[in-house]
């Protein structure tokens, strides 16, 4: 392990107790433990199966943005996109945004640079619909919970995060359109650039920049840049809609766009640094986001839980399949960085 990678370690433990420590003091143990037994778990069905489907609406979306560089049907995507969650479960540091891309490449003989600009394309359309859905939740609805003391705080963090995550991915997005849009004039400032690197380094460069540029011309392509976007928002509700059961199944009888709310803050919240399977975060945001909503650290937490479980297991099986199925190892997939871009 490199001192840079022991130093992302530590952060990410750290990060997770201190989130962790928030979240479970003052919660009684056994209490927490009689709820989860107790719930109502008939409704993990629909849970189950509308969260499983935001999978394939995602293999669907990613077909629609590789199609500039190889269109491909979306059953042959599934895996790559299921393997690079996984690794996402296991490993700090999202090393699984580079195994679908790995993956892609290594099956379908496209570039891996190329694949890898499909995937950043992914989510930033993902991070534009959660901060937009959690906009609209937010300054278009009344919270039923009061907005004193440990509630005032949260949302001016919620706040914080939307309006930070906001920036971030409105810039993403800008900066790549721009890059599109001027590719000759982009082009021709990087040559002036790759001019100044060693002659060894300036075919690979320049070859890896023409593949990530490749992986971007979706944004040329009107109708699918279009459906790629409502396909993220068809995912992203039905992850609500799985949340929301969830909720029912603890008992919490709360408007659906609390499980907006609840599904885009985590999601926007987990991506702090943490300890793998966003330990700590997941928990911290979920609690913090239903205590707006009138609902005790007590009472929401159990359900948090589950819903973490119901995140992270599933996937993460169907990821372990896939590996034996298709004969690769974690050992393999975890380290494509090594591999060449091609």
């Amino acid at each position: 392990m490199t001192l840079l990678r022991q130093k992302r370690f530590w952060l990410g433990l750290l990060i997770t107790g201190i989130f962790l420590y928030l979240v479970l003091r003052q919660i009684d143990t056994g209490a927490l433990v009689q709820a989860v037994l107790h719930a109502q778990y008939i409704w993990l069905l629909p849970a189950f199966v509308v969260y499983i489907a935001g999978y394939l609406i995602r293999a669907i979306r990613w077909k629609f943005l590789l199609n500039a560089v190889k269109p491909l049907p979306w059953p042959r995507l599934l895996p790559p996109l299921i393997l690079g969650f996984t690794v996402n479960n296991l490993l700090p540091a999202r090393a699984g945004e580079f195994v679908g891309a790995y993956v892609v490449g290594k099956r379908e003989g496209v570039s891996k640079t190329a694949a890898f600009a499909t995937v950043v394309m992914q989510r930033v359309y993902d991070g534009l619909v959660m901060v937009l859905l959690a906009v609209v939740v937010l300054y278009f609805f009344r919270l039923p919970g009061s907005a004193a003391g440990a509630e005032s705080k949260f949302v001016d963090m919620v706040n914080f995060v939307i309006k930070a995550t906001a920036a971030i991915f409105v810039l993403l997005f800008i900066s790549l359109f721009a890059v599109i849009t001027w590719q000759e004039f982009f082009t021709g400032w990087f040559a002036k650039f790759n001019r100044r690197l060693p002659a060894a380094l300036r075919p690979k460069v320049e070859k890896l920049l023409g593949s990530f540029l490749e992986g971007l011309a979706v944004m040329r392509n009107r109708r699918d840049s279009l459906l790629a976007f409502l396909f993220s928002v068809l995912a992203w509700t039905g992850e609500s809609a799985a949340y929301y059961f969830v909720m029912r199944a603890f008992g919490l009888v709360l408007p659906a766009y609390a499980a907006v709310m609840l599904m885009a803050v985590i999601n926007l919240g987990i991506m702090v640094p943490s300890s793998p399977g966003y330990i700590g975060p997941f928990e911290f945001f979920g609690v913090g986001t239903l205590l707006l909503f009138g609902v005790a650290k007590s009472a929401s937490l159990p359900c948090i839980l589950v819903i973490h479980a119901l995140v992270w297991l599933p996937i993460t099986l169907w990821g372990f399949y896939y590996m034996w199925t298709l004969k690769l190892s974690l050992h393999e997939i975890k380290g494509p960085g090594a591999e060449k871009p091609a």
